[in-house]
């Protein structure tokens, strides 16, 4: 089965929806009561056994409470999705001591207290696949300063997880997200993010979901301690694309 965490948003309800055509247990996570009722709904009505349980992220209190519920209804984790919780981007000069707090909080503490609850028993059982989902800020965009210590924090916890973890049949990867449409973007927005990708479209909530389904597969078994960039090739125009 198959926890997925802020599944409260597009990409969120992607992957759930594309674990489940393998017909995957779903348990989601979120703030968001309305848009986790309608992704359940959407999971029931295709006859997909699924809990939805709200979660604040960087709650460590409520994080270990909604894994065990998750844990009585299946009785195990087989797969951790890591849906990035989006961050506010800004440059040193505005970035507050509660914006530094909140981005590594959400983007590190967070993902770190869901590992840390999960983890330990899919290596005990000798099989888990953990996908996080962090976004191409990571790379060390102009005026990104919070979001890229918080995403590199992630990248480093992914790594060094997947090395823990590789000789118990767990591996960690990381997705990384361009510029996805989510439904919000503006006409002039879309032209100018568009104008700075090679293949000259925005990404969406399902070209993310195909590549956690990928990692998230038992095919993918050889394959830990990885970056995906889900990105149309943006990132292949900086030099520290791994």
């Amino acid at each position: 089965m198959a926890l997925i965490v802020n599944a409260d948003d597009p990409v969120g309800e992607a992957v759930a929806m594309r674990l489940a055509e393998s017909g995957t247990q779903i348990a989601l996570t979120g703030s968001d009561a309305g848009r986790l009722d309608r992704t359940a709904s959407r999971l029931v009505d295709q006859g997909v056994p699924v809990i939805a349980v709200m979660t604040r992220t960087a709650d460590p209190g409520e994080i270990r409470e909604s894994v065990a519920r998750v844990m009585a209804r299946f009785g195990r984790i087989d797969i951790l999705v890591q849906n990035e919780r989006a961050l506010a981007a800004k440059a040193l000069e505005e970035i507050s001591d509660a914006d530094v707090g909140a981005a590594l909080e959400v983007g590190v503490a967070g993902p770190f207290h869901y590992l840390r609850e999960v983890v330990p028993a899919m290596r005990q059982g000798g099989f888990g696949r953990v996908v996080n989902i962090s976004d191409i800020n990571y790379l060390g965009l102009a005026r990104t300063a919070n979001v890229a210590a918080a995403r590199s924090g992630l990248f480093g916890l992914t790594r060094a997880l997947a090395l823990e973890s590789a000789r118990d049949g767990v591996t960690v990867n990381t997705v990384v997200m361009g510029d996805v449409d989510s439904g919000t973007v503006t006409d002039t927005d879309r032209e100018t993010l568009v104008a700075g990708i090679p293949v000259k479209r925005l990404g969406t909530p399902a070209d993310v979901a195909n590549a956690v389904s990928f990692l998230a597969a038992d095919s993918s078994k050889y394959v830990t301690g990885q970056t995906l960039f889900v990105c149309g090739g943006k990132s292949a125009y900086f030099s520290m694309s791994i």
